[in-house]
């Protein structure tokens, strides 16, 4: 329930507290099912391939090392999901988004390069050209398990392989930012953030327009 609530509150400031920001694509207004008003933004929380499908790989992952640890010895939920000590590793969440980006960036990469995967996955998301907050868990199934959970899965181990202080803690603060920064930059205003982000290198609200324009530029999610 808790990921539900936590979208909702991105909505809520979204919607309800902004006064400030530069509208983006303002020579294409975005489409009136994705301004989030008449309820729209309920159907975008609730649609199978949103945050739905990361809960679905998290239940999976751990009914099937229930069934399988005990009798092949089979764990497939990554060490650090699994290490609960009571500290934060700022350091370790900053590599989660680092790992996550290189491998989220080669998936991206080839599906823009790739014709057959990019219509059979990715091209869905693509026929949103002027992005808004609640398209950022719009898309296909077959997208988000190949651009969200696939690369997600791999940071967790390869950060496991790269460190043995990887824990809970640090995977929760990166899942938080990540979901919040990946409704922020389909923003159809500039946050007030996004020139600082500018400056620093990390993608903002506009570089991510500018992807949905030009769909073969601004790769990467993070940096």
């Amino acid at each position: 329930v808790a990921p539900y609530l936590f979208i909702c509150g991105i909505y809520r400031y979204h919607f309800t507290s902004r006064t400030t920001g530069k509208p983006l694509r303002i020579d294409a207004a975005p489409k009136e099912e994705h301004t989030g008003i008449n309820g729209q933004w309920k159907t975008a929380l609730f649609r199978p391939e949103g945050i739905s499908a990361v809960l679905i790989y998290m239940a999976f992952g751990l009914a099937l090392s229930i069934i399988l640890q005990p009798v092949f010895g089979i764990d497939v939920v990554p060490r650090c999901i699994k290490t609960l000590t009571p500290r934060w590793h700022p350091a370790i969440t900053i590599l989660y988004f680092v790992v996550f980006d290189c491998l989220m960036w080669c998936i991206h990469y080839t599906q823009h390069h790739w014709r057959w995967l990019y219509v059979n996955t990715h091209a869905v998301h693509h026929t949103i050209t002027s992005p808004t907050i609640i398209v950022a868990l719009t898309g296909y199934l077959p997208d988000t398990c190949l651009l969200i959970i696939v690369p997600l899965h791999l940071t967790l181990y390869v950060v496991d392989a790269m460190t043995s202080r990887a824990n809970f803690i640090s995977v929760f603060v990166f899942a938080i930012l990540s979901l919040v920064h990946l409704h922020c930059i389909h923003s159809e205003f500039e946050n007030k953030w996004d020139p600082l982000f500018r400056k620093w290198g990390i993608v903002n609200s506009w570089d991510h327009h500018v992807h949905h324009l030009r769909p073969r530029c601004n790769l990467a999610h993070f940096f």
